[in-house]
């Protein structure tokens, strides 16, 4: 009857390791999907923003005739 309890405790532990492990994962995805805000370096300013709207073969044309 000792070997059999020992034998729940030990799945126990390892079902509440893999728990934990599985939880500092997911914290860690979490936060790796939505940075902090206060980390942005970069300023955007709207005349960036002009290349982004046209699709890849509109800017192409874009950028030829442009010069």
């Amino acid at each position: 009857m000792g070997k059999s309890t020992r034998t729940w405790q030990l799945i126990s532990l390892s079902l509440a390791v893999a728990l934990i492990a599985a939880l500092a994962e997911l914290q860690r995805s979490r936060t790796a999907r939505h940075p902090a805000t206060s980390t942005l370096t970069t300023v955007i300013s709207a005349t960036n923003l002009e290349p982004l709207a046209l699709s890849p073969s509109t800017r192409r044309v874009h950028e030829r005739y442009s010069l």
